[in-house]
């Protein structure tokens, strides 16, 4: 396998990057400019990843310079200029886009052992059917994952993710479909970080252990205190008389249907709606806008991940229809089908 150059003092070293598909593809289709799109935790590998294709295709490269959270984040300019972009640490959305043809997804496969991670998430499962989750940097050990829960006499259950997901057991962002409606009585997420499995426990409104194969942390995920900033950022929108619906340029991300119905809503009830069409939700938008509350249509996470750095709340569109009291019951997870 070839695996993209190591780079000191990165965390490029924990991956597992094949890149022998992209230099085929790129000699195969004699692409005479190639775009690279790395996420930002592999920012610094992406000289490397130009010098190595220079070297073997002859190719011009152009590093996208833009940030990149998932594979619906795409740069559509460098896709415009480009002959074939390289896309790498995510998995392939399948869903049709011409631009989006261009694209080589390369995967980063993320190398952590997570047999003794999973053994010590068994100490705190108590249910004896359990469903699994992870991300696209981990679905590769996922036969690993049912394999020490079955040891441990608990029956491991997977589900396919839905059309924007490609493994089984995988969960985005913005997708939880492989942790839902499932028969089991609790979850185990495999992987980095808290916001996953946050969303699993939400989606599911099961007990969700998380265990994290790079730190060795297990522990079960409590949705209170994100519940709390949430319905707290709702209360801050409360009075506000001007609210921008934004809408994301990202084929992936765009919800212009979706978003036309949050402004008609609001309107409806007595609010000054503008609809924003923009291809980064960037705090000093909102500023020059003048806005007092904004709902967003693109990313899920902008809001439930960021709201700190912004001036005024920003609510996903469920939130907004809480706000509206047109939604009640429980907390409803903004999620894109």
């Amino acid at each position: 396998m070839g695996r993209a150059p190591s780079t000191s003092g990165s965390s490029l070293e924990l991956f597992d990057i094949d890149l022998d598909r992209a230099m085929e593809l790129i000699k195969k289709s004699g692409a005479k400019i190639v775009g690279i799109q790395v996420p930002e935790g592999l920012k610094r590998m992406a000289s490397e990843v130009a010098k190595e294709i220079v070297e073997k295709t002859g190719a011009e490269v152009i590093v996208s310079g833009d940030p990149c959270y998932g594979a619906c984040d795409v740069d559509l300019d460098l896709c415009r200029v480009a002959d074939l972009v390289i896309h790498i640490g995510h998995s392939e959305m399948l869903e049709g886009d011409p631009l989006l043809d261009k694209i080589v997804y390369i995967e980063a496969r993320m190398k952590a052992d997570v047999k003794e991670t999973v053994e010590k998430a068994t100490d705190i499962l108590s249910a004896r059917r359990v469903g699994v989750v992870t991300t696209v940097q981990h679905v590769h050990k996922l036969d690993d994952i049912v394999e020490v829960l079955e040891k441990s006499g608990i029956e491991a259950v997977v589900r396919t993710g839905g059309k924007r997901t490609r493994y089984l057991g995988q969960v985005l962002g913005c997708n939880y479909e492989a942790a839902r409606d499932l028969d089991v009585d609790e979850y185990v997420f495999v992987g980095t970080g808290q916001f996953h499995p946050l969303g699993v426990a939400l989606a599911s409104g099961k007990k969700v252990v998380a265990a994290d194969p790079v730190t060795g942390n297990v522990s079960v995920i409590d949705t209170t205190p994100m519940l709390k900033r949430r319905y707290g950022a709702i209360a801050r929108a409360l009075d506000a008389e001007k609210v921008a619906v934004l809408v994301s340029k990202k084929p992936g991300q765009k919800r212009a249907d979706l978003a036309r119905k949050m402004a008609a809503l609001g309107e409806e009830h007595g609010k000054e709606m503008v609809l924003v069409y923009l291809d980064r939700v960037e705090p000093e938008v909102l500023i020059n806008l003048g806005v007092n509350a904004a709902v967003c249509t693109a990313c899920p996470r902008i809001a439930l991940d960021d709201q700190a750095k912004y001036p005024v709340p920003i609510l996903t569109p469920p939130e907004f229809e809480i706000l509206l009291g047109v939604r009640r019951g429980d907390y409803p997870l903004d999620e894109i089908e």
